[in-house]
């Protein structure tokens, strides 16, 4: 069984700033088969329409083949206001303000008073809300991005288990820590939720290069979630050779060091040039706004430079990370070797919140302790650091704590 829709705009390969109105649900591919649902997203940022392009070849490739599928996928438009304009967004990042209090919030409010991204969200709740709800098993979000300077592609995730067979199945780099520095991202929340959420950066907006990426991950996501098997896969060799060449040299992982954030009124300017992955020094400018010059804080890894007006993200640093210490950090993990965390020298657990750890801010080697367990959201608390991380398991709507359940129950009760 398969459902298609069409955007009723003109080609894929039209750029950023180009109008695409496309519907909520792009499309649907099922057979009837149990299996897992694997959840497509693009368009989050609107100027950002290569993902749709994609998922629509996918979804195109599947009825045209009726290719044997166990499970179901779905393509959907996040931002479709943000997309049918061109523009990043309309009134503030979509990509933000998916912390459950925001949500609640939002619920509770009128919607005649909704701002265009609000509006959107609420709708994306109502979509996902009856999916959540009943969710005995970890649904499968994919959300593509891309981006404007010119780079490598990527993949990011929350840094739990159950996201690396996705993440790393592409076959490119894995960025560490960038769904963690970035409060409120939608595939956060849904990470939080016991989940699985992948964003890839696919390339620069408007290349024909970056929608064949961004295809070719949707496929290989297929074929890890047992989906679709490698076989049925149409040009599975030629998508594969495309990402290996698109990130020939590259560190297969990485993790995010250092964000740059840009506030109204900073005329931030990033100098040109940079691309993903491009090596800068410590003290390197880098940027500058009306203090003065920016300038990177270690030697590092660039990482998302911004080449548009919107968005508070400056630019990122990052460093590669050993393959020894991802097996070291699994291994740890599986044999829960995160409950001796708390008892380390300078540790204090929140016991109202037992995923939240104070460290002493003397203790910088704390750092890439908690990193081993996935504590990669880092803030201060007076004199001390708080750590937290993302849900690391859930299994269904019970096991979810009482502001979720309810979160989840009012979404599918309040007007869309």
């Amino acid at each position: 069984m398969s459902q298609r829709s069409s955007s009723s705009t003109s080609s894929e390969t039209d750029g950023a700033g180009s109008g695409h109105r496309f519907p909520r649900i792009i499309g649907r591919y099922s057979k009837g088969l149990p299996g897992p649902h694997v959840l497509v997203s693009g368009g989050v940022h609107g100027n950002e329409p290569g993902g749709l392009f994609a998922v629509q070849r996918v979804l195109e490739a599947l009825d045209a083949r009726q290719l044997p599928f166990r499970g179901s996928l779905t393509g959907l438009a996040a931002n479709r206001a943000g997309l049918a304009a061109g523009v990043r967004y309309l009134a503030r990042d979509l990509n933000r303000n998916w912390e459950v209090a925001a949500l609640l919030d939002l619920l509770r409010r009128d919607p005649e008073r909704d701002l265009p991204e609000e509006r959107e969200q609420r709708e994306l709740l109502h979509l996902y809300a009856p999916l959540l709800a009943d969710a005995r098993a970890p649904l499968i979000f994919v959300d593509l991005h891309t981006t404007s300077g010119d780079g490598a592609p990527f993949a990011c995730m929350g840094d739990v288990l159950r996201n690396r067979a996705i993440a790393f199945s592409f076959g490119i780099p894995v960025v560490l820590g960038l769904d963690e520095v970035v409060d409120g991202s939608m595939t956060g929340f849904l990470c939080d939720l016991g989940h699985i959420g992948v964003g890839v950066e696919g390339g620069q907006h408007g290349s024909p290069r970056t929608i064949r990426t961004l295809e070719a991950t949707i496929w290989l996501a297929l074929v890890t979630a047992g989906c679709v098997a490698e076989v049925d896969v149409p040009d599975l060799i030629d998508l594969r050779r495309h990402l290996a060449e698109a990130t020939r040299g590259l560190p297969p992982v990485i993790e995010i060091r250092h964000r740059h954030v840009v506030r109204p009124g900073d005329d931030f300017v990033m100098h040109p040039g940079f691309t993903n992955f491009q090596p800068v020094h410590a003290r390197q400018v880098v940027a500058h706004d009306r203090k003065g010059d920016i300038r990177a804080r270690e030697d590092s890894l660039m990482m998302l430079p911004r080449y548009q007006s919107q968005g508070e993200d400056g630019f990122f640093l990052a460093r590669e990370v050993s393959p020894l210490w991802l097996a070291v950090s699994a291994g740890l993990r599986r044999s829960r070797a995160d409950r001796l965390v708390r008892w380390l020298p300078g540790v204090e657990r929140d016991e109202a919140r037992h995923d939240h750890m104070f460290v002493e801010a003397d203790r910088p080697r704390a750092v890439d302790v908690f990193h081993l367990f996935g504590y990669r959201h880092q803030r201060a608390a007076g004199e001390r650091f708080v750590f937290t991380r993302r849900r690391p398991d859930a299994t269904g709507i019970d096991d979810l704590p009482p502001a979720i359940r309810a979160l989840l129950r009012a979404a599918q009760r309040a007007p869309a």
